[in-house]
């Protein structure tokens, strides 16, 4: 009825608009060219994917309080960018939650150390570091990172010991 006629003029009129903006560009003679700019707008591609969101630290035994530390494998970090980047690595609080029936022992996050090969921990969360970077982009870029966690008789009494540990990725 009129309804549909009256949209599809409207609709005819939008697409008559639309096509009149394009310039048409003619030109004679031989030879004879005509040019197209060709452009695209390209956006940062920055993701961070992690294989784990938790990370366990282990439960030390005697031995570990004696050797003063207990090792665990934590996560990989996968990176894909089209820029320069680092992954930054740092605890999200200055010590670890502690649940337990002892008085807190405000355990430090500098207790727990950080490095990218099993057997040398040359960072602590109390402090933020590079895990990796990259000059350039990279389409597939992954590292694995390791933690020590310091234990001590002293100060480190039974209960459950928490630290949320930030990666950021960022284009410097």
């Amino acid at each position: 009825g009129m309804r549909h006629l009256r949209t599809a003029t409207a609709a005819a009129a939008l697409l008559v608009g639309l096509t009149s903006t394009a310039k048409a560009q003619t030109c004679t003679g031989n030879p004879c060219t005509v040019q197209v700019t060709a452009s695209a707008t390209v956006n940062d591609v920055l993701r961070l994917t992690l294989s784990s969101t938790t990370a366990n630290l282990g439960s030390p035994t005697e031995a570990d309080y004696d050797a003063g530390y207990l090792d665990a494998a934590g996560p990989t970090a996968s990176v894909k960018a089209n820029r320069p980047w680092h992954v930054d690595v740092v605890g999200a609080a200055g010590v670890f939650s502690y649940v337990g029936s002892l008085t807190n022992p405000n355990k430090p996050a500098s207790s727990l150390q950080w490095g990218t090969t099993a057997g040398t921990y040359g960072n602590n969360m109390g402090s933020s570091s590079a895990l990796m970077s990259g000059a350039n982009g990279t389409g597939n870029a992954a590292q694995a990172i390791f933690f020590r966690t310091l234990w001590a008789y002293a100060s480190d009494v039974p209960g459950t010991y928490s630290l949320v540990v930030n990666f950021t990725l960022a284009a410097p």
